[in-house]
């Protein structure tokens, strides 16, 4: 990876060190941690002068990213399946209607259409 993409990856870690230190400071009610303050100047010395340290720091930012976009994906798909589609599928059973004619009726699935085809019927076929 460039060393450029190395950087900014540690210029983004230590920012946000900083900017939870800051926001901790700015609230009334707590003591800010300067532990944060301290990860925030220590991932920004690394990142500028110790890059074979930089490098892997680098590679497990990325490797705890992947690790929670795989986890994440799938609770977000978890909470869309169970939140919004299963309740639609109960509804629509509820309601019990065959919109896609799969329940057989009859013998047959064929369905008797008496349609004579014209020449515009061809024209626009989608």
């Amino acid at each position: 990876m460039p060393r450029s993409k190395v950087l900014e990856t540690h210029l983004i870690i230590a920012t946000g060190f900083l900017v939870i230190y800051l926001i901790q400071f700015w609230k009334e009610d707590t003591d800010p941690n300067p532990i944060l303050l301290y990860i925030s100047m220590g991932v920004g010395i690394i990142g500028i002068f110790i890059p074979p340290l930089a490098k892997w720091v680098n590679w497990g930012w990325y490797k705890l990213a992947e690790g929670m976009g795989y986890v994440m994906s799938r609770v977000i798909l978890s909470i869309v399946f169970f939140l919004f589609l299963t309740p639609i599928a109960l509804l629509n059973r509820m309601v019990n209607k065959d919109k896609l004619g799969l329940r057989r009726k009859q013998d047959t699935y064929w369905k008797t259409r008496s349609h004579t085809f014209q020449s515009e019927d061809l024209d626009n076929p989608w």
